[in-house]
Parts: structure tokens; C-alpha cells; sequence
């Protein structure tokens, strides 16, 4: 049951990147608030309204499922590997 809330969760935010922008490097950039070369959980969350009505615990799990270097956080890297082939 958790893993079709992830899977999609995750086919729902492929959608929304690959609509909002033409790069991964623009939406890594857009999304990393702080510029710390990271996307956290709080990053993501801040760039969806309310009623998008995305649960925390499930977009904590796929992030850390996307997480190579199991920090709580996507580098570019990992962030490209996961939204890649969404985003043209």
C-alpha cells in the first residue's frame, strides 16, 4: 500500500517538474532555496500549494529512496537521475 502512495507520488511530481520547467538544472536551481548544491523534503514541499496535498512522511521516503549517499537530501546528481527523463 506505501509503495503505490510513493509510486505516485512520484509519477505526480515528474508531471508537475516536467510541466514547470525546460531543465533539470533549472528546477534543481529554482528549487534549492539556499544554494547548497541540496534538495531536502522542505525544498520540495515549499514549491507546492496546500492543496496539492502531499504527505511529508510519503515525499520523506522517496526522497531518501532517490538518496545515493543516504543523507536525507538530493545532490544534483541524484536529482537528475531521478527527474532526467521527465524533464525535456
Amino acid at each position: 500500500m506505501i509503495e503505490k502512495r510513493i509510486k505516485k507520488l512520484d509519477d505526480v511530481l515528474k508531471r508537475k517538474f516536467a510541466s514547470n520547467y525546460e531543465s533539470v538544472r533549472e528546477a534543481f536551481l529554482h528549487i534549492d532555496n539556499d544554494y547548497d548544491g541540496f534538495i531536502t523534503v522542505e525544498d520540495i514541499l515549499k514549491h507546492f500549494k496546500p492543496e496539492d496535498k502531499i504527505d511529508y512522511h510519503d515525499l520523506k521516503k522517496l526522497v531518501d529512496d532517490k538518496d545515493s549517499k543516504h543523507e536525507g537530501k538530493i545532490g544534483y546528481t541524484d536529482f537528475s537521475r531521478w527527474l532526467g527523463g521527465a524533464i525535456h
